[in-house]
């Protein structure tokens, strides 16, 4: 059986979020073209070095990995709907603070979970006649093991 990767622990962490529908499908990495559905997609990341004492480049202990949390919602000229958006999105942000501060972290396979964080606020970063892709941005900051 493969191994769990990083992105599913956050995936499946994110689906305990009570903002968001059991209804809906989650995807990694891919977002429909209809409304309603989230998407949790890897961001590059910079994976920090040091040196030690006889030259050689290791990871430092406090490495950091970046997503982007994106969910197709309905869009257009309604701006109740896209207050609507933005409040869902808003919930989420707020719910993902609210466990940092309780210590409910997801896992890594690296190492233990320091802190994860929304890096950016809500944005429509894809508008479409009838949808558009919402996104915040995510900073999951780990201790390697």
């Amino acid at each position: 059986m493969p191994t769990v990767n990083n992105i599913e622990h956050l995936r499946k962490w994110l689906r305990s979020c009570p903002s968001l529908s059991r209804d809906n499908h989650f995807r990694v990495d891919y977002l429909a073209e209809d409304a309603t559905e989230y998407a949790l997609f890897a961001v590059p990341s910079t994976i920090r070095y040091k040196e030690n004492v006889l030259g050689e480049h290791i990871p430092t202990d406090i490495q950091t990995m970046d997503f982007i949390f994106a969910s197709k919602q309905d869009f257009g000229a309604n701006e109740m709907q896209g207050i609507a958006n933005y409040g869902f999105f808003q919930d989420v942000t707020d719910w993902i603070i609210r466990q940092n501060s309780l210590r409910n972290l997801p896992e890594v396979n690296e190492g233990r979970v320091l802190s994860i964080v929304p890096t950016l606020t809500a944005y429509v970063s894809a508008p479409g006649a009838n949808s558009a892709k919402y996104q915040i941005q995510i900073k999951l900051t780990y201790r390697r093991l």
